[in-house]
């Protein structure tokens, strides 16, 4: 098990969500990138049981969903899902 990262799909998801969420964050031209999108890469991250496995993953993820529908800023909802990505992690050091 040494050199696995635990929950290793999980925080993959979670970072793809994070950098799309970013990339609009930063105006980086990609204002193609539409509210619907990122809810539903952060709806992809909810579809893994991986984050059941770690305690605050799913509520956080939940958290950003509701940011975005709520049409909170990039900034805020990328903030929430570093905050799943920290749990997941934390989970997975046990």
């Amino acid at each position: 098990m040494a050199g696995r990262e635990p929950h290793r799909g999980a925080a993959e998801r979670i970072r793809k969500a994070i950098a799309l969420v970013n990339s609009v964050a930063d105006d980086a031209g990609d204002e193609d990138i539409t509210p619907t999108e990122i809810a539903e890469a952060i709806r992809d991250c909810l579809e893994l049981g991986e984050v059941d496995e770690a305690p605050n993953v799913r509520r956080y993820l939940g958290e950003a969903l509701d940011a975005v529908s709520d049409g909170m800023p990039a900034d805020f909802v990328a903030m929430t899902l570093y905050a799943a990505l920290g749990a997941l992690r934390e989970g997975g050091s046990r």
